[in-house]
């Protein structure tokens, strides 16, 4: 990066030295200085190249994080979702759970009245038979 002015009476002279006519000589002389100016950046050019990039990765990491907060946000809210739709599905479990308890119950409740029943007939025809028995065999 040049920082000093292209002497164009020096080249000229150089390249007359070198065996150019004088008029090709500043010609060339003065298309090198244009040339040169053309291309040639600027301690200020370059402090603005510095400050606009540092302003473009300053625009960059407050994008990011704010995309960042964002990623985040979105997280806790789906995480949040999930653990409802678990805790829902926990509480229909423990409602089945409590229901097939409690049809269990009724099961087995029904199932000792059945038996009782049943005994209580089996008593029934037993005492009856008894009876006719001690009936037949008094006679």
């Amino acid at each position: 990066m040049p920082t000093a002015e292209f002497d164009t009476l020096t080249a000229a002279q150089e390249l007359r030295a070198s065996g150019i006519s004088d008029a090709q000589a500043e010609a060339i002389a003065a298309a090198m200085r244009k040339a040169v100016k053309d291309h040639a950046a600027s301690r200020t050019d370059v402090a603005e190249l510095r400050a606009a990039s540092k302003a473009d990765i300053a625009e960059l990491r407050a994008a990011s994080k704010a995309d960042i907060a964002d990623l985040r946000a979105e997280s806790r809210a789906d995480k949040a979702e999930i653990l409802a739709k678990i805790d829902a599905m926990e509480a229909r479990a423990d409602a089945m759970e409590a229901r097939a308890k409690a049809d269990n119950a009724a099961l087995r409740a029904d199932l000792y009245r059945a038996l009782w029943i049943q005994g209580a007939g089996i008593v029934a025809v037993i005492g009856s038979l008894m009876v006719i028995a001690g009936a037949f065999s008094a006679r």
